[in-house]
């Protein structure tokens, strides 16, 4: 499945059990690549890396540089690569040039910083804060990013934000972030997307999902597109909790007149009983009225399939259905339709994380389940970005989010029906055929 479309980058061939190893995780459905999964990666290459695997040693030594799975440690770093080099590989030739030349070129802006350059001391700390050319060191990244900041630098005002916003470098400070957020936000398009970041979560300000998408907006117009993905989200969430407040008015009302139906009943059979000793056809009649309001009960508790539908956790192959109720999503009747709502999901693929959400439609007619999905992609990332693309935050070019496409995918269509063994037997744009299991 195509989630978005993003600029490619050539990397080194990796060895099978690698490969494996990366297809595990693209299918896992929590949030991929934790450091557990970095490690455990890290020790398969590290263990081929010493039996003399050049691409191996490649990977272990870009992991160190990087800090994936392993604290950032640039002295082993340029170990292996230099191992993986001397073996031939033409991919650690490379990195290790272009670190001779960001060291040179960082000893050259670092000079300049000294003497009072205001670009060279922003572009300092966004090499102390990389660890391009130096050793990473976020408190040195404050600093000199800090320097440029007090100067007037718009570009260094709304970094110093982000490092406050994320706790690079030092303790997390909201109220700092947001005051530097706020003092650029006419003009940067990152201060206008962390404001909106910051009122989605209540992070230093009470949590206000208008405002923040406002901020988005912004940012949206401003040329920022991974905001639209985030403003999509946030009306779709708000989509979601109005119709969770209309159901629940719903239910409550229901329980109201199932309430009113059971205490008429209760004084129905009160009077029935005080009145079957005197008059036989009274007995008659309140008999009538028992049969009568059994058939409303059970008619009241009745449900229809989609609400059957709704309350199951529906899986395939042991893992949770995006488009169907399960532990994935909120579900919530709405004119006649069951709409589910997933919450964040993450798939790899190559080197590229999608961070997405998936929205269902689904409508029964004559025994049928029809469903209708598509995917809300909120934000796409590099896993093995290398210096020409970097995660969001450090390069300005990705920032503007001019390698992501986000916002909605291409519909998918699934038909259902029950089976024998109360699953469903599903078919996906007519093609793809499906069993699903309920419980």
């Amino acid at each position: 499945m195509e989630f978005w479309k993003t600029k490619r980058y050539p990397r080194a061939r990796t060895g099978v059990s690698i490969l494996a190893a990366v297809v595990l995780l693209c299918c896992f459905q929590a949030p991929a690549f934790s450091m557990q999964m970095w490690e455990q990666l890290l020790e398969e290459q590290l263990e081929q890396a010493n039996d003399g695997d050049a691409d191996a040693q490649y990977g272990v030594g870009i992991k160190y540089l990087k800090g994936q799975g392993v604290k950032q440690d640039r002295k082993e770093a340029l170990h292996w690569l230099e191992q993986a080099a001397t073996s031939g590989h033409e991919g650690a030739q490379d990195k290790l040039q272009r670190l001779q030349d960001q060291k040179k070129q960082f000893e050259k802006l670092l000079g300049k910083a000294k003497a009072g350059d205001l670009k060279a001391q922003y572009e300092v700390g966004i090499m102390y804060l990389k660890g391009k050319g130096v050793e990473s060191d976020g408190r040195k990244a404050r600093l000199w990013i800090g320097k440029a900041a007090d100067r007037g630098v718009s570009k260094a005002v709304t970094r110093l934000g982000i490092l406050y916003y994320k706790g690079e470098g030092g303790e997390k400070d909201y109220r700092q972030a947001l005051k530097l957020f706020n003092n650029v936000s006419s003009g940067s398009v990152l201060a206008q997307y962390y404001l909106g970041e910051m009122y989605a979560g209540g992070k230093g300000v009470d949590r206000n999902y208008t405002t923040a998408i406002e901020w988005y907006q912004k940012a949206a117009d401003g040329g920022f597109q991974r905001a639209s993905g985030k403003i999509i989200n946030m009306e779709e969430e708000q989509k979601m909790e109005k119709r969770r407040k209309v159901n629940v008015a719903r239910k409550a009302e229901s329980n109201k007149a199932a309430a009113q139906r059971a205490a008429e009943k209760q004084q129905a059979k009160n009077k029935q009983k005080a009145d079957a000793e005197r008059l036989a056809a009274q007995r008659k009649l309140a008999a009538k009225h028992k049969k009568k309001a059994a058939a409303v009960a059970k008619k009241a508790v009745k449900l229809s399939p989609l609400e059957g539908l709704a309350g199951k956790q529906w899986s395939r192959r042991q893992k949770q259905v995006e488009f169907l109720p399960s532990k994935l999503n909120d579900c919530e009747m709405e004119s006649g339709k069951l709409v589910c709502f997933s919450g964040l999901l993450t798939r790899t693929s190559g080197s590229n994380t999608v961070h997405y959400r998936v929205k269902s439609e689904v409508t029964s007619k004559r025994g049928v389940f029809y469903v209708t999905y598509r995917n809300l992609v909120i934000d796409v990332v590099s896993i093995e970005s290398d210096d020409e693309e970097e995660l969001l935050g450090y390069n300005d070019e990705t920032e503007q989010g001019f390698h992501i496409k986000t916002g909605w995918t291409q519909n998918h269509k699934v038909e259902c029906k029950q089976n024998k063994n109360n699953g469903l037997d599903c078919i996906k744009d007519k093609t793809h055929k499906m069993a699903i299991a309920g419980k």
